[in-house]
């Protein structure tokens, strides 16, 4: 069943047009990976969904009540609160009942009569609002899902004021996972989550209860959850069945039909035109050619894209040039070590990179893997051992902080620190223009550029410098995925040595051909000093995980069942007391499950003698206190004989 349906959607800013007849459903439950190139109306969409955006024509129709969790790229806080107390602000409803059942509660120990029925009532009403609402575990909820996006506990007492952005990101989403909601709308969840929050949000997203409508230059993300692809492109939507690789191959599919059509259409019109004039004033053929004239013209008029070729968005375009003959040693780290006062980020690392090498350096946030690219560079000193870079090589180091670039240059001052100095500008401007730099945007200032603009600026530099070895941290922040393909597709044809930290899985798949995990034990948990060394892609590493996970789930149900077998081997060594002889037939193991089965109808009975039936009923009244005394006579007993069993 649908839960939105667009018909004809009209909406534009100004002269701009952003959508134009879009038509579009969603339904409960289906997890969509929503895409396009910046600029086609994602975030426009949400908002329209979201309620926070009007529209010129056409309809949006959502299902009744439908419960909406919107997380923007940039949340706001108001900056006064804590992290606790802001996540608890979305708990209003759980927190207000809460209250309410404590009063309510004192309100039945000091009425009688008459007020006392009511207060019961409302107390069973509040109670269960309260269990529906999730009030009795959202305590433990609220916790898993702040570690979840990484703020543990000794984040709670902190101002959101003095979060940094990334922080900010995951409390926004944080608060949004923790809404009662049918359908969620998240706009780069992923962006400041390390793997292991990666990982926790795909789980969380695949066995969530709504919908979720996802925009992502995360593709490991939408590999995993996404079920159906929506496209914005020309002002309108399209859709794909299946996740982001499933979309790829059937893109490609369409796009080779697309452009085979549109050759035979070619080699059509042009065949009709050389018959036309061939054949328009010969004896004979001038009718026909007439003829055929008319019907060409006739099927353009109609059909005024009948040649038109599929619009292409503007690209990146870039290839690093050939290398000359490299040095074989890259990187040498000996014995390694990296800590500031008691935190210790890395040590005893021996690590050596050769020429060619591609290294991808991993793991969770702050465990020191942009600090190694720093040693590397020589940019800080470690607290204990060496590393070293080959002493001719030429170095081209992406930071993504952008530290590099100088922010007063213009675009074409930048690029020209790495060029000679009489080169030409008119062709350093047509390479500028292979990164979408174009017209006066080659004369804007550094300072004045958007992230994803910086990063393609730094490439361009390094693509012009041509190094033997390349150093990038976080490359792909702030890229659109087609600018991220492009690069990924330049990388494998480079043939220098690669060392990249990064979180984008996908990337690294592609990219990496050994992987340094720091921060993290051998299960992904971030465990600080820690560093492990694998060989092979991301994919590999993650398959090492799940086994290891498996072997120790498997370790831990042996241990279990070890455990059990030990207990029943055990027989009581004493004559046991003689009000609990009856039980000496039972193993310890069978005495907790009578204990569990008088506990499961002390609950039924408690419940029993709050019902309204029974409390007004003296003598059912006294039945159930006589049961419930009962019950907890053999309830002690079976504690007893458990202690006695156990040699307490």
């Amino acid at each position: 069943m649908p839960i939105i349906s667009i018909k004809d959607l009209h909406k534009s800013y100004g002269a701009e047009i952003i959508f134009d007849k879009l038509s579009l459903t969603l339904f409960r439950k289906e997890k969509v990976g929503l895409i396009g190139a910046n600029g086609t109306g994602k975030t426009t969409l949400f908002k329209l969904f979201a309620g926070m955006e009007t529209y010129d024509q056409g309809q949006i129709i959502k299902s009744k009540s439908l419960r909406i969790g919107y997380l923007p790229q940039e949340p706001l806080f108001d900056g006064l609160k804590t992290v606790i107390e802001e996540v608890h602000q979305g708990l209003e409803l759980i927190l207000k009942l809460q209250a309410r059942i404590n009063d309510v509660h004192h309100k039945i120990a000091a009425e009688t009569g008459v007020e006392l029925e009511r207060a019961m009532k409302e107390y069973d009403r509040l109670c269960h609002e309260f269990e529906i609402a999730g009030g009795y575990d959202y305590e433990s909820t609220v916790h898993s899902i702040l570690a979840g996006v990484g703020l543990d506990q000794t984040f709670y007492d902190i101002k959101t004021s003095d979060l940094s952005g990334g922080q900010k990101s995951r409390l926004g989403l944080a608060k949004v996972l923790l809404e009662k909601t049918d359908m969620l709308l998240l706009d780069e969840p992923t962006n400041h989550l390390d793997l292991a929050g990666c990982q926790w949000l795909e789980k969380f997203i695949r066995n969530y209860e709504g919908a979720a409508v996802i925009v992502s230059h995360d593709r490991y993300l939408l590999d995993k959850i996404a079920e159906k692809i929506i496209v914005l492109k020309n002002k309108g939507v399209r859709v794909y069945k299946g996740n982001y690789s499933t979309y790829m191959e059937t893109k490609d599919n369409v796009d080779l039909q697309q452009s085979r059509e549109l050759e035979k259409k070619t080699v059509f019109v042009t065949h009709e035109l050389d018959f036309i004039a061939r054949n328009k004033n010969k004896e004979g053929m001038r009718g026909t050619a007439l003829g055929r004239k008319k019907r060409l013209e006739r099927l353009l008029k109609e059909n005024p894209d009948y040649l038109k070729k599929a619009d292409t968005e503007s690209q990146v375009r870039f290839a690093f040039g050939d290398l000359k003959k490299q040095s074989r040693q890259v990187l040498t780290c000996e014995n390694l070590s990296m800590a500031y006062g008691d935190l210790v980020l890395f040590k005893g690392l021996n690590l050596e990179l050769q020429a060619g090498d591609r290294l991808g350096i991993t793991g969770p946030n702050g465990t020191g893997k942009s600090t190694l690219l720093k040693l590397a560079l020589g940019h800080i000193q470690p607290t204990t051992g060496t590393i070293k870079m080959g002493k001719t090589l030429e170095i081209g180091y992406l930071d993504q902080q952008a530290r590099e670039l100088d922010r007063q240059c213009t675009v074409l001052e930048e690029v020209m620190k790495v060029v000679p100095e009489n080169s030409d500008k008119t062709s350093l401007r047509s390479r500028l223009g292979a990164f979408l730099f174009t017209g006066n945007d080659v004369f804007k200032k550094v300072g004045e550029l958007s992230g994803g603009q910086q990063n393609r600026l730094i490439l361009c530099k390094l693509v012009l410098k041509n190094p033997e070895v390349l150093v990038l941290d976080e490359p792909t922040n702030h890229l659109d995925i087609q600018t991220r393909e492009v690069l990924e597709n330049t990388l494998d044809d480079y043939s220098g040595t690669i060392i990249v930290v990064s979180h984008d899985r996908f990337f690294l798949d592609r990219i990496a051909n050994q992987l340094l995990i720091i921060g993290a034990d051998a299960f992904g948990n971030k465990c600080m000093g820690n560093f492990e060394l694998i060989t092979g892609s991301y994919s590999q590493y993650s398959e090492l995980l799940l086994e290891r996970q498996a072997a120790k789930q498997k370790e831990g149900e042996k241990a279990k069942k070890t455990a059990k077998d030990n207990l029943k081997r055990q027989e009581p060594k004493r004559s046991a007391p003689d009000d609990i002889k009856k039980f000496n037939k039972l193993k310890a193991e069978q005495v907790e499950l009578e204990i569990e089965k008088l506990e499961n109808r002390m609950t039924r009975l408690q419940d029993d003698f709050g019902r309204e039936e029974n409390y007004k009923d003296a003598r059912k009244l006294a039945d159930l206190h006589k049961q419930i005394d009962n019950t907890q006579a053999e309830i002690d007993l079976l504690y007893r004989a458990y202690e006695w069993k156990m040699g307490s």
